[in-house]
């Protein structure tokens, strides 16, 4: 992998399937089982004579180096960008990996790229089967709303039926997200949370409510909004079983009044 003194001179690449605006690089499980295709841009200085080319290697660290690619090109492959596979034994192992690769002219001058980090988790990505979270403070039409029987601007609470597969100590992870629909559907208003309890026995057995506080999760939502709630089940860190999706619809507007009850976000 590159020193940390060593001069970055090649561009960014980039890895089908991982998105650029990921730092931790996480490879979705389709791509860890298909496998996936890295993309190198164009360099400035390609090879553009008779007899000049340029070397490119490209590394995978987990944790030392190991070569995965490497080819030759020459004016002849001129093109906008340079691809190269990634197989699924390159990213058999589950943890933290790096990418990097290296641009040697012909002339014996190199130019390394920034090293790009990867996480690796090939567990598998869990169907809904349990039953969605309530919301027992909703109205008959599914609402939240200024006469909620708990006051909306504290806290909004989550009813989450007992499931034959709960167990004492059990994780229970919640997943709340806001958005300026009915539905449930995009624009989102708040980024997706998580709220973590775990089990008791007789919340195993007996189910048992979630509260999500009003700031800063449920403010944003005003008037002819929503909430989408979901849980996974952990057991000893590893997720068993996913909640379907709630819905509940969100309305904090006072007839006759200016001011949402709560106020605005």
């Amino acid at each position: 992998m590159s020193s940390p003194n060593e001069q970055i001179t090649a561009q960014p690449l980039r890895i089908d399937g991982v998105s650029d605006q990921d730092p931790e690089g996480k490879i979705p499980l389709e791509q860890l089982i298909n496998g996936t295709t890295g993309r190198i841009p164009r360099w400035a200085d390609f090879p553009d004579q008779p007899g000049e080319y340029t070397d490119l290697v490209v590394f995978w660290v987990q944790p030392n180096d190991r070569e995965i690619y490497r080819n030759r090109y020459t004016p002849a492959d001129d093109r906008p960008e340079f691809t190269f596979p990634i197989t699924p034994q390159d990213m058999s192992v589950d943890g933290i990996a790096y990418i990097h690769y290296l641009l040697t002219k012909h002339d014996g001058n190199t130019d390394p790229s920034p090293v790009r980090r990867l996480t690796i988790d090939h567990t598998p990505v869990l169907v809904p089967t349990l039953a969605e979270p309530t919301f027992p403070d909703s109205n008959l039409w599914g609402y939240l709303n200024c006469t909620s029987p708990v006051p909306i601007w504290e806290k909004v609470r989550v009813a989450i039926a007992p499931e034959s597969i709960f167990s004492g100590q059990d994780e229970c992870v919640l997943e709340w997200q806001g958005f300026d629909t009915l539905n449930g559907s995009p624009p989102a208003l708040t980024p997706v949370y998580e709220f973590r309890k775990t089990l008791t026995s007789s919340e195993a057995v007996n189910g048992f409510v979630m509260e999500i506080p009003f700031v800063p999760y449920v403010k944003p939502m005003v008037n002819n909004d929503s909430g989408i709630a979901q849980y996974t089940i952990y057991r000893n860190r590893i997720p068993i079983a996913k909640s379907y999706k709630g819905l509940v619809k969100i309305d904090r507007v006072i007839p006759g009044e200016e001011m949402p009850c709560g106020g605005f976000a």
